[in-house]
């Protein structure tokens, strides 16, 4: 046998002479790359940032939904933010600011679900997301305090939203109680017993985050049976071509849900607001 003793510690790189030869070697690929990463793409009417779809529908979201509709033909889309606090500034956008806009390289599914599917995982997202409030200094945002910083329980990027239907979530309600779906877009009545198609994106579609699972109640083996439509590339490549074919974006709060009491919920949501980006 042989006896090994390993230690390890921290080395101070920065007086660090440059290998030259390595540089030389990776400076036309880099030059490459940031060449890419800087082309112009098309233009933003407004600047977007991600933070604000935790308090409540917001344009940053809105804008994904509203491509992964027009991409699948799906009536009704689901996301969550995939990033805590990414903005994109009003003004020229680049290639690089697609990777602000969504940063995993997720596919774009339609899957069949029905009006019960969705409602349930939906109440798992909102679950994750909120608490159940008995008064208005209560906490909205399932959230955790450690010293004198503040983060939410769970992974933010399993926080679902949908647009495409109308509804509200009652965070005075308990667990699994908290949805009102009212109807679709167009008014027409949200149905519990039909099915829809919707707009997803492959981590969910596949089983991430177990609300299509857990959530919704789909066996995990049955979750393919129910893809529809899938693209052929990243959902990102595709954001980046409806903004080069638009030209300038403008975009739009489609204002679809509502955490009620509202003033509970704006009272809640402003504090932990400051909490959480201060």
């Amino acid at each position: 046998s042989v006896d090994k003793k390993i230690t390890a510690s921290l080395q101070d790189l920065t007086n660090a002479p440059v290998d030259e030869e390595m540089e030389e070697e990776f400076t036309p690929i880099k030059q490459e790359v940031q060449s890419f990463i800087s082309r112009k793409i098309g233009r933003l009417d407004k600047t977007i940032e991600s933070k604000y779809a935790f308090a409540g529908p917001c344009s940053f979201i809105s804008l994904i939904h509203e491509i992964q509709m027009q991409i699948s033909g799906a009536p009704i889309s689901i996301t969550a933010p995939l990033a805590l606090n990414s903005v994109i500034r009003e003004g020229d956008v680049t290639v690089n600011d697609m990777f602000q806009l969504y940063r995993f390289e997720n596919f774009l599914y339609a899957m069949r679900l029905s009006g019960r599917e969705i409602k349930g995982l939906l109440e798992m997202s909102y679950d994750l997301w909120t608490k159940q409030m008995t008064n208005e200094t209560d906490d909205m945002f399932a959230l955790r305090r450690t010293g004198n910083r503040t983060n939410f329980i769970a992974p933010y990027y399993n926080f679902d939203s949908a647009q495409g239907i109308n509804y509200t979530v009652d965070v005075t309600k308990p667990k699994g109680e908290k949805l009102n779906i009212t109807t679709l877009a167009d008014g027409t009545p949200f149905d519990l017993d039909q099915e829809y198609m919707v707009a997803i994106n492959s981590y969910r579609g596949n089983g991430g985050g177990d609300l299509l699972t857990i959530g919704a109640g789909i066996p995990k083996e049955e979750l393919a049976k129910r893809i529809v439509f899938s693209t052929d590339r990243d959902l990102r490549h595709y954001l980046m071509k409806y903004i080069e074919e638009h030209g300038t974006i403008n975009p739009t709060n489609a204002g679809n849900w509502k955490f009620i009491p509202e003033d509970w919920a704006k009272s809640a949501s402003e504090r932990h607001m400051k909490e959480l980006f201060k």
